[in-house]
């Protein structure tokens, strides 16, 4: 009924929505990115190399959640956690604990699971303006969890009109399966309304993921059901020196894990199913502002507080009588995180050659709960961070940074330096060169986490070090400059690549009491490195890019057996084509991945002895197609086929471990056809 009403209400709103979404791939050439800048900076001249991701491009791949998109980029990886509905992304070949969430510059909170990340799968993709992807660290601006780099999500501000009204629905497949209870239904509306340097909006979306059976018998699912309902609301103030904006977001999800009718209940013959549900609620509140003393002078500040807390709640189901009873005490759970984040910067140009943007940071976050340690575990971060941009001339940018840090828990780097760099070698020809030193901070579930069940026995250590690196990264950048035209083509290329050194990384490893446990240790170094090469090109109707990216994660076993290579390496290739027929307001688009093999050394027993294996997580393809149509100025439909190649598992051969991985991985439910209606409708 609640995703009836929900579709009936987009609908209604969408009726009344008559607008023309403005966005266009000369727009996008002259992007603005904020993330790390002193200001807004147009993309050719950050000092950055970063990616953005527009809300045109999410619309065209019909997603319904910030994977869809993400999993097209080069050095972005995913697994699925299907025993808890979460999926973790890998970047640079370092995992998702290394990559800084942010949602309008400011961090989330929450991280979960044994592989402690956020899930962002968690965030509406609804309200999504744009993303902006920073790869390699940014200790110095944004602290603690960047070794990898920064996913900066930023949300939609109101629209350009007095009032605005949005509206989307959208349905799809999952694999073969859909209906009432099944596949996935997606819908979201949201208004907002100006008055002279006043603004406020608003927004309300829900999600359903009906599971996915495949070949799972009786009340079983492969992929668990999944219920999201979304909001979100703003009130700004917009003056000549003086703008303010306050946001929330809130979250409530639910994903259900039903179990068979196994267990002998009684001499009656009653058997008995054991459920869970996870139970997942974030709000987040934000307050920035800025202050443009003058052309030289201007100050910002951002702070946000943010409650997430998650349930495991476990219930018996009676075959007989169909009542539930709760289970047992331990296979109940509950853990609360708070977080509050400050962070204030002033920026000063001291001439038209040097300008420096110091600031304070402060970051608190508690965490309580079943598993955690008992009492209330907190952790302090304080920091002084100072970076100056130098420019010499129109040709040369240097940036150098450095981080002062206090933490209340473990022993942080006393200075986090940072070097960027950015030279204009030709008129077309952008050189970017940047070390950094970035850390990562042990979180609270590494510290004080503890969780034992017939399948995990888990156990944090407050004795953990902080994660350190040194990374160096590189771009050069070529474009041909010129405006496409009926005769003329715009083109751009990149060569990229990175190195990261990590120190003191935090796994798992066996106690040294009982080899069934484990426990958070900091086991040993690691390395990536890495390489791509890309290139997008745009003439008349027709756009295109293609990219080839060449990762190497160190083989730690190289240490003890230098017959062994020092790196594994694993190649991805992505690709995206689309044509627009202006006249009658259509766009066809082809979105391909490859994901490589990913191999890697490991011990095994076999046949009663230890022996060194090669073992490997398969390639795979993955390609969507998708056709969007704009009707009467303010209606947009979109539908299409995700997952063509219908990629369901796929082989991975690593032995033991704490999940005990070996056999397929899942990857997808298979092959998905959705279709999907917005509306856009601004009053001048």
């Amino acid at each position: 009924m609640k995703k009836i009403v929900l579709n009936v209400l987009a609908l209604l709103i969408a009726g009344m929505a008559l607008a023309q979404e403005d966005s266009t791939k000369t727009k996008q050439l002259g992007e603005v990115v904020i993330t790390g800048q002193y200001k807004p900076q147009s993309l050719k001249n950050s000092v950055y190399q970063v990616r953005v991701i527009t809300k045109d491009r999410i619309q065209k791949q019909g997603a319904t959640k910030l994977q869809d998109v993400l999993n097209n980029e080069l050095n972005i990886r995913f697994s699925q956690d299907l025993a808890t509905g979460g999926s973790d992304i890998n970047m640079l070949g370092l995992s998702g604990q290394n990559v800084k969430i942010l949602v309008d510059g400011l961090p989330m909170v929450g991280r979960q699971g044994t592989s402690n990340e956020i899930n962002i799968n968690q965030i509406d993709i609804n309200t999504i303006e744009r993303i902006e992807i920073v790869e390699g660290p940014m200790s110095v601006i944004y602290g603690a969890d960047a070794l990898a780099g920064v996913i900066n999500i930023i949300t939609r501000k109101g629209g350009p009109g007095k009032f605005s009204v949005t509206a989307r629905a959208t349905e799809e497949t999952v694999g073969k399966e859909y209906g009432v209870k099944g596949g996935i239904h997606n819908q979201y509306g949201g208004l907002s309304y100006r008055h002279k340097q006043w603004e406020i909006g608003g927004g309300i979306g829900y999600n359903y993921f009906g599971g996915w059976r495949d070949t799972a018998v009786d009340r079983e699912l492969v992929w668990h059901w999944k219920d999201q309902i979304t909001s979100n609301g703003f009130l700004a103030y917009n003056g000549e020196k003086l703008n303010l904006r306050y946001r929330f977001d809130g979250f409530d999800e639910v994903i259900t894990n039903p179990g068979n009718f196994l267990i002998p209940y009684s001499e009656a013959d009653d058997t008995l199913a054991q459920d869970q549900e996870y139970l997942s609620k974030r709000m987040m509140h934000q307050v920035q502002g800025n202050y443009f003393v003058n052309g030289n002078l201007s100050f910002q500040a951002q702070t946000s507080y943010s409650d997430y807390r998650r349930q495991v709640y476990s219930t018996t189901v009676s075959h007989k009588t169909g009542e539930s009873h709760l289970d047992a005490p331990e296979r109940q759970a509950l853990v609360r995180f708070q977080g509050f984040t400050f962070r204030g910067m002033a920026a000063y140009k001291i001439s038209s050659v040097v300008a420096i943007q110091p600031g304070v940071d402060i970051n608190i976050e508690t965490g309580k709960g079943e598993r955690l340690t008992s009492g209330l575990n907190q952790v302090n971060d304080l920091a002084f961070f100072i970076s100056s941009e130098i420019t010499p001339s129109s040709k040369v940018n240097i940036r150098p940074g450095l981080r002062f840090i206090h933490n209340s828990v473990y022993d942080a780097p006393p200075v986090v330096p940072s070097l960027n760099t950015k030279f204009v070698l030709m008129k077309n020809l952008d050189l970017r060169l940047a070390y950094a030193h970035g850390f990562r901070s042990p979180s609270l579930r590494e510290l004080y986490f503890n969780f034992f069940d017939a399948n995990h026995q888990l156990q944090g250590n407050p004795e953990l070090k902080a994660e350190t690196s040194n990374s160096f990264t590189g771009s050069l950048v070529w474009r041909n400059g010129v405006p496409a035209t009926a005769t003329k083509a715009i083109f751009t290329a990149t060569l990229s690549g990175f190195y990261n050194d990590v120190k003191n990384q935090i796994d798992f490893a066996e106690s040294p009491i009982d080899q069934n446990i484990f426990i958070y240790t900091n086991i040993d170094n690691f390395k990536t490195r890495g390489a791509s090469l890309t290139g997008t090109a745009l003439y008349k109707k027709l756009n295109g890019s293609l990219g080839f990216s060449y990762t190497g994660r160190f083989n730690k076993l190289s240490n003890d057996d230098k017959s062994l290579p020092e790196f594994k390496w694993s190649p991805e290739v992505n690709s995206n084509l689309g044509y627009s027929f202006i006249k009658v307001g259509l766009n066809l688009n082809l979105f391909y991945k490859l994901t490589g093999k990913l191999p890697f050394y490991q011990y095994a027993t076999i046949n009663g002895q230890q022996q060194l294996v090669l073992a490997q997580t398969d390639s795979y393809n993955w390609m969507d197609f998708t056709v969007t149509k704009k009707m009467f100025n303010f209606f947009t439909i979109n539908a299409g086929i995700k997952n063509i190649f219908d990629v369901t598992m796929v082989n991975n051969t690593a032995v033991g471990g704490v999940h005990g991985t070996t056999g397929a991985q899942p990857i997808a439910y298979g092959r998905s056809y959705f279709a999907g209606l917005s509306f856009n409708w601004d009053k001048k």
